[in-house]
């Protein structure tokens, strides 16, 4: 009786998480084939003064915005702002409802020959189906006027509707997203020669494709249009896209170093681009150009990040990954501490990646009346007193990180290169890469490589994360040492943040276009 009592004193921990809030997602362009600026990127220093931030940026503000209008039969550009509100969010909750706002008005820039006033209202219902979150919104309110020239259309809001449904895959470091909008919008452009109304009939239907990393995220839209007006038709795709890139630059000091030799520069780009191409163009305005695009001026912020003193590293092939890592606060603690050809262990490995990642890491606190409480252990070797603790338990109720076939997370023992790049992927949500059903990879010991771990790395490969060493060997059992796991998650983050922008495009939204 003495000893269950002592063990259940010693393990019992209350576990508390910030209440989460969902990734950005779509929402900051709207749903209307417009552009905005986007959400800008929070900075390191935001992040580690508010751990809520870490990899989700409300989309909640007002952004630069601009768009194509084809309601007078020749392609006129507003610019302008777009504002979203959100009153309510996803929660922890399975299902639940939110109202989501696109306001619509001018900008410093706008000229008075063109204006939009848009009002926009979703009620949003969201339900969750494991990592995944599916998003109905229906349009409550749209009050909406458009003045191009002397012409003004004016919205009937009865004969209007708007539908759009988005399915969200949640990953510990990346949420992907694809969606669905279709729109009928019906003006009024006054009286016609008999005295009726003119009535102008705008439907679009197409695709939204998005995700949002902590170091980079993208949206693009596909929207097929179609205008039926009382004399005339046409027919075009508009083809709005944002993207947010991240990069980090060491600097030297210039002229002469000085007190330090050089610091990094943390960069981050945002670029909105709105592509158009006309299929069908009236009779009446042959005169226009067939395609065409407009983008918004590249929005950038800085942040500056030291360079610390690691002159014992000095032509280490590992150098500059861990120094970028120590930048960003994914490594911690001394330097000189750092051990590069020491074995990285598991624990420390998912304490840097937890960091990498920006998975919010819950707040701990000692239980009290433990008598009437009910914990359950995740790890029985996985105590609250080591520092690795709440990265490990963040990252596992993320769903990146799991214990071995024994129930512990062997939190000291060397990680292998597989377990490392299982883990990478996994982070990524990007198994599904690896090209099924064969799974092969380029490896000489293939053979040696786990069957749990195969379709990841046939999945690193694909995405050129992994590659042969000299002798054709991927090692797969092998500990890594602190250099090449400071190595492979310095180009998992370089990844992240241009490539797979790129890889997103090219293997994902290409074939809508």
């Amino acid at each position: 009786m003495k000893n269950s009592k002592k063990i259940l004193i010693l393990v019992i921990i209350l576990f508390f998480a910030v209440p989460g809030t969902a990734f950005a997602g779509a929402g900051t362009m709207g749903f209307s084939g417009g552009i905005s600026e986007g959400v800008r990127m929070p900075t390191i220093t935001a992040r580690l003064l508010d751990p809520t931030l870490n990899g989700r940026r409300s989309i909640d503000g007002e952004f630069l915005y601009s768009e194509m209008i084809f309601l007078s039969g020749v392609p006129t550009r507003f610019d302008g702002m777009i504002g979203v509100a959100r009153s309510g969010t996803v929660s922890d909750d399975p299902m639940g409802s939110y109202t989501l706002t696109n306001t619509v008005f001018a900008g410093f820039n706008t000229g008075e020959d063109v204006m939009i006033d848009r009002f926009l209202s979703f009620d949003v219902e969201w339900r969750r189906h494991g990592n995944q979150i599916v998003k109905t919104y229906s349009m409550s309110s749209w009050d909406e006027t458009i003045t191009v020239g002397e012409e003004t259309f004016t919205l009937d809001p009865d004969r209007s509707f708007f539908n759009v449904s988005i399915l969200e895959d949640h990953n510990p470091g990346i949420a992907f997203y694809r969606g669905h909008i279709s729109k009928r919008a019906v003006f009024t452009d006054g009286e016609g020669e008999d005295g009726d109304e003119n009535f102008i009939v705008k439907e679009a239907m197409g695709h939204i494709y998005g995700f949002d990393s902590p170091f980079s995220s993208t949206e693009t839209q596909s929207l097929d249009v179609w205008i039926m007006a009382p004399n005339w038709q046409m027919s075009y795709q508009l083809r709005p896209s944002v993207s947010v890139t991240t990069s980090l630059m060491y600097q030297a000091t210039f002229p002469t170093a000085i007190s330090f030799p050089g610091n990094y520069l943390h960069f981050m780009e945002n670029q909105s681009v709105l592509a158009y191409d006309i299929f069908v163009i009236p009779q009446p305005f042959f005169f226009i150009e067939n395609r065409g695009s407009i983008n918004i001026p590249t929005h950038s912020t800085f942040e500056q990040l030291p360079g610390l003193d690691l002159t014992f590293l000095r032509g280490h092939f590992a150098e500059q990954d861990i120094s970028r890592l120590f930048a960003q606060q994914i490594l911690t603690g001394p330097t000189h501490h750092f051990q590069p050809s020491q074995a990285m262990t598991r624990g420390e490995f998912i304490t840097a990646l937890t960091r990498a990642l920006r998975i919010e890491v819950p707040m701990i606190q000692p239980a009290t009346g433990i008598f009437n409480r009910t914990v359950r252990i995740v790890f029985p070797d996985v105590l609250q007193t080591r520092p690795e603790y709440p990265y490990i338990m963040a990252a596992y109720r993320s769903g990146l990180a799991y214990g071995r076939a024994d129930g512990n997370f062997h939190i000291d023992s060397p990680i292998s290169r597989q377990e490392v790049v299982v883990t990478l992927i996994r982070g990524l949500g990007l198994e599904n890469v690896s090209p099924n059903p064969t799974l092969i990879t380029p490896f000489a010991d293939g053979n040696q490589i786990s069957s749990w771990a195969l379709r990841e790395i046939a999945a690193a490969v694909e995405l050129g994360l992994i590659d042969p060493d000299s002798n054709g060997n991927f090692r797969p059992t092998e500990p890594v040492t602190k250099a090449e796991g400071a190595a492979l998650i310095n180009r998992f983050i370089d990844y992240m943040r241009q490539d797979l922008v790129r890889d997103y495009s090219e293997r994902m939204v290409s074939f809508i276009w």
